[in-house]
């Protein structure tokens, strides 16, 4: 979370443990998937697991939410941006960026570029606005652009170790 200033950089950390972890598989899979079945499979109280998935989500660990599938709706019109922000205007550029619908991920990155981004566009006037926005921005001093021409595989529930 960010601070009272609005620094995206100071991050408040929170403990997961390997039950956390297991929830978060079985919603990672199915995010629609019942309590009640969880709990049966990991052998705890259903209350357990209701309380557990309230507080992943109301400190912000966790979002429920549907990923489309580009790949089946033909819509795979995607850019991978690198950016070279200012440090100066770094967080601000951020949040800006964060702020768009078509952004689709944000990331701080180390290398060339500070910043690495994904932007789902609509067609190629809509990607060539969007270009020249970021190009036309002072404090992005350089950019480095691919665009997607079929996405193979896009999953978005990741399993990580507990």
């Amino acid at each position: 979370m960010a601070d009272s200033n609005n620094n995206i950089s100071d991050i408040e950390e929170h403990e997961i443990d390997h039950l956390d972890m297991q929830i978060t598989e079985y919603l990672q899979t199915d995010g629609r998937i019942s309590y009640s079945y969880i709990a049966r499979e990991l052998g705890v109280p259903e209350a357990t697991v209701r309380y557990r998935v309230k507080r992943l989500l109301d400190e912000e660990i966790i979002k429920i939410s549907a990923f489309l599938n580009t790949g089946k709706l033909n819509y795979e019109n995607v850019v991978y941006l690198e950016l070279d922000v200012d440090p100066l205007f770094y967080d601000s550029t951020l949040q800006l960026l964060i702020n768009m619908d078509k952004v689709s991920y944000i990331a701080s990155v180390t290398g060339k570029f500070n910043v690495m981004m994904e932007y789902v566009y609509e067609d190629n006037d809509d990607l060539l606005a969007f270009l020249n926005f970021i190009k036309g921005k002072s404090e992005v001093r350089k950019t480095y652009s691919r665009t997607i021409l079929k996405i193979h595989k896009a999953q978005y529930p990741i399993r990580l170790k507990s």
